[in-house]
Order: structure tokens, then C-alpha cells, then sequence
């Protein structure tokens, strides 16, 4: 099971784009530019114009949560949107609280934790981060492709299941669908919605090897955001059964 795909980087890069463009959080001309001037082979090391337009796209989605786009932000928390694909934040219909990863900071830094986890054992002078800002613009042995690897599970037998929530704008549903569109899977089963309580809790596509399912929505990390969708997901993901499609939520018309 994979959850916020990142499969391919051309697809990635195309769709990525595309979804901050089509949910509004930039502008024609701005999506226009991105497309001319990103290399869209190579999403970990992009050019400098491409990084120029993209922080003119930042500064047009504003100080929004990237990575659950309709929630509202830790006001406190650090401002960190700079890495187009990593990132995180939820979304939870009642008691989801924004500012979990700063929590989770502190906490995680606190000496009592590090001593029982046996971390930093070296004494590092610097404090422990969610993201390494510093690896991530340095890391050299990144993949520009996971495609032949799905390819190569798909054909040993592997079950694999892809699940994306639908208010990711970091890594989003769009460029995970475009990734998955480059398999050329045959489909199995159309898509079709499936149902948490009588509602509406994502949509599905059942491929050749792989099913993607989508959580309604669902930033990035989608247990957080939505905790009982996703627990329904992992149900039938360990049972190896298809998410629930009611006969009698099917109208006709």
C-alpha cells in the first residue's frame, strides 16, 4: 500500500501543476509559466527559473496550508511551503488540531525522548526536524521514475494499492492519477464511490494490479485527516476486498 504516490516526475510535475491551477491557488498566467520553464524530467533538482516562477506561485497561494488546502493553518508554526513534493498537515472533521507537527517537534526534541527512542546518540548540536531542508536540496540518488518498479511488482504478483485524500496540493491526486495513467494498466473495475456511514467517502478504480483509492476530503497524511475512512481502507486493504459499494446508492437516471 502507498499513500501520496510520488511515482513519476514528469507526471508528477504535470499534475501537480495542473491541480494548483485548477483549485484556484494560482493564477493563468503563473500555471502557464511553470509549464514553460520546468524541466518536467527532473522534479528533485529544478531549474532556476523554474524555482523563480514557483516562488511567484507560493506567493500567490498564499499563506495557506499546502498540504490540506481548505483548513486552516498553525499561526505559530514555521512557514514551510518551500519543497514542491514533500510536506504534510490534515484535516479531521472536528478535533483536528493544526498545529500537530509543532507538537510533534518539541516533543521529539525533548532529552527524556531522545535518551528512551536512542536517538542522537552522537550529540548533535542541532535540533531534531520533521524535513531535512538541507538533504533535500543536496540529495543526489533520487530516482526520476518509479514506473518500471510498479511495472516489475505488478508482474511478480504483488497487490498494490495507491491512496491519495483529495485536498493535497503537495502531492496531489492529479499527478498521482496522471503517474498510474502512464502504466497503461488495463481497468478492472470503472470508477466508482465509495462509502463510510451512508456517505460519500472517496472514489476508486480498480486496475490489472493495482487499485487506487481516493479519500474525500483528505490532505496528506489522510489517517489524521480522516481517521475513519482510513481505517476502512486498511480493513479492506488487509482483507483484500473491494471498498464498499452499497447496491442501493447507485440511482438511476
Amino acid at each position: 500500500m502507498v499513500g501520496n504516490a510520488v511515482i513519476d516526475d514528469y507526471h508528477d510535475y504535470v499534475g501537480t501543476f495542473e491541480y494548483w491551477w485548477t483549485h484556484g491557488l494560482i493564477s493563468d498566467d503563473t500555471y502557464q509559466k511553470l509549464q514553460l520553464a520546468c524541466e518536467f524530467d527532473s522534479s528533485a533538482h529544478a531549474s532556476k527559473a523554474c524555482n523563480q516562477i514557483y516562488d511567484v506561485a507560493e506567493a500567490e497561494e498564499g499563506l495557506i496550508d499546502a498540504y490540506s488546502i481548505y483548513t486552516p493553518t498553525c499561526k505559530k508554526a514555521s512557514l514551510r511551503k518551500r519543497r514542491l513534493i514533500k510536506g504534510r498537515r490534515p484535516w479531521l472533521p472536528r478535533g483536528y488540531d493544526p498545529c500537530t507537527e509543532k507538537y510533534s517537534t518539541k516533543y521529539y526534541n525533548l532529552p527524556e525522548v531522545q535518551k528512551a527512542f536512542h536517538a542522537n546518540v552522537t550529540g548533535m548540536p542541532y535540533a531534531w526536524n520533521p524535513c531535512s531542508d538541507d538533504l533535500f536540496e543536496h540529495w543526489k540518488d533520487s530516482p526520476r521514475s518509479m514506473l518500471p518498479i510498479y511495472h516489475e511488482l505488478i508482474a511478480a504478483g504483488i497487490r498494490i494499492w495507491v491512496f491519495s485524500g483529495d485536498a493535497d496540493s503537495v502531492v496531489p491526486l492529479t499527478a498521482t492519477r496522471y503517474s498510474i495513467d502512464a502504466l497503461y494498466l488495463p481497468t478492472v473495475t470503472n470508477w466508482y464511490p465509495w462509502y463510510e456511514e451512508e456517505e460519500v467517502a472517496g472514489w476508486c478504480q480498480v486496475y490489472k494490479g493495482l487499485t487506487l483509492v481516493t479519500i474525500r476530503g483528505a490532505g496528506h497524511e489522510v489517517p489524521l485527516h480522516r481517521p475513519q475512512q482510513a481505517l476502512k481502507l486498511f480493513e479492506h486493504f488487509l482483507q483484500d476486498k473491494p471498498m464498499p459499494r452499497p447496491v442501493d446508492s447507485i440511482q438511476s437516471f
